[in-house]
């Protein structure tokens, strides 16, 4: 058996996601404080049950750290695959931590269409068709500064505006 040789490329990602490390904690802990997941899965229950999917979560380093809980859903129809609708609650670090809730639409990047594994993949995740890694969306419906003292106040924000994007 092989072993695997790390490229620097490789080095230095794995170098990044370990300083990134804490940051990426102290944002999920926001995000647990405001009680995310709940919300999204309060949209979730309101979508139709065989088009939509999650809550999920994620989390990335690129421009700087976030973390985020994503729901996903698709048209109906046959070609409703073409559009995918992300829907989430994302904490990013800045100077100070921001708060976003938004939408992104995606379109299918596959080269081609194959319904049975489609349907089998997406229930879990969306990248691997949609290209996208759940980073936040660039024009989100909600974007502010969090304050831990008006936590309760955010909590409320956050899930008015996730019904809000319906």
């Amino acid at each position: 058996m092989r072993r695997s040789l790390h490229t620097p490329a490789s080095i230095l990602q794995q170098v990044r996601l370990l300083r990134a490390e804490p940051a990426r904690t102290q944002l999920a802990a926001i995000l647990d404080g405001l009680d995310a997941w709940r919300a999204v899965e309060t949209v979730l229950a309101g979508l139709p049950r065989l088009l939509s999917w999650g809550p999920k979560a994620v989390s990335g380093i690129q421009p700087v750290p976030w973390v985020g809980v994503v729901i996903w859903a698709r048209a109906p129809g046959y070609d409703g695959y073409r559009v995918l609708t992300v829907r989430g609650v994302w904490a990013q670090a800045s100077e100070a931590a921001r708060v976003m809730v938004g939408v992104k639409r995606l379109h299918y990047r596959a080269p081609f269409y194959e319904a049975e594994a489609y349907h089998k993949l997406i229930r879990k995740n969306f990248d691997l068709y949609y290209g996208d890694d759940g980073s936040p969306p660039s024009q989100p419906a909600l974007d502010v500064i969090y304050d831990e003292a008006e936590r309760l106040a955010l909590r409320a924000q956050v899930k008015e505006a996730l019904i809000g994007l319906g």
